[in-house]
């Protein structure tokens, strides 16, 4: 089994973004009933994953913590 995470640092990151996007995005309100407007993207690399967030509206932000690697 392969499992990614969000670190507390990026899971910040992204909350933050997040609550912002959602004054702007004109699907917020058109979430639907089970979501399914944002992606969460982990790329594998040597050093660590690279995490990047978007919106179906085409907005995103990378999250990664790269103080980690």
């Amino acid at each position: 089994m392969i499992q990614f995470e969000l670190t507390e640092e990026e899971f910040k990151i992204f909350k933050v973004w997040d609550d912002e996007h959602k004054k702007t995005c004109p699907l917020y309100m058109n979430d639907g009933a089970i979501g399914g407007r944002l992606s969460f993207k982990f790329r594998p690399t040597g050093l660590g994953p690279i995490t990047t967030i978007e919106c179906n509206c085409g907005k995103k932000i990378c999250v990664t913590d790269s103080t980690k690697w």
